[in-house]
C-alpha cells in the first residue's frame, strides 16, 4: 500500500523546548500533561486538530511535533504546563523548525551552551 502523495500530507512544525525543573521528568507524564492542557484550553475538536506528539525527549530537552496551522496554540500550551507529576516545571521554547533535523540543531546548540556554562 502506498502512502499519501506530498500534496495531500499535512504540514508539520517541530518545536524545540527545554524544561526548567529541579529533577528530570518522565516522558509519559509530560505528554499526558501537554495533551491534558491542550484539551482543557481548546476543547476536544481543536486539540485533536493540533496533532501534538512528542518526537524526542531526554528528561530536560525535547522536540514536540504539531500541525503547521496550530503552531502558536501549541506554544501557548507548552507555556501553560506548570507541573508534571509532582514536579513544578517551566517549559521554555528554544526554536521552531519545519524539519526534525533542524530542530535537533537547536537542541545541540542548547546542549553546547549548557556545557560551556558548566551546567
Amino acid at each position: 500500500m502506498r502512502g499519501l502523495p506530498p500534496a495531500l500530507r499535512k504540514r508539520k512544525r517541530y518545536i524545540a523546548f527545554q524544561i526548567l525543573a529541579n529533577e528530570p521528568v518522565e516522558e509519559r507524564s509530560l505528554i499526558q500533561e501537554i495533551l491534558q492542557t491542550a484539551l482543557s484550553l481548546y476543547g476536544e475538536y481543536y486539540a485533536a486538530g493540533m496533532n501534538i506528539w512528542l518526537e524526542y525527549f531526554d528528561g530536560r530537552r525535547g522536540v514536540l511535533r504539531c500541525s503547521h496551522d496550530a503552531l502558536e496554540k501549541a506554544k501557548i500550551v507548552l507555556t501553560l504546563v506548570s507541573s508534571v507529576g509532582n514536579t513544578r516545571v517551566v517549559i521554555v521554547t528554544t526554536g521552531v523548525a519545519g524539519t526534525i533535523r533542524k530542530c535537533m540543531r537547536y537542541l545541540e546548540v542548547l546542549k553546547d551552551a549548557s556545557a560551556a556554562d558548566g551546567i
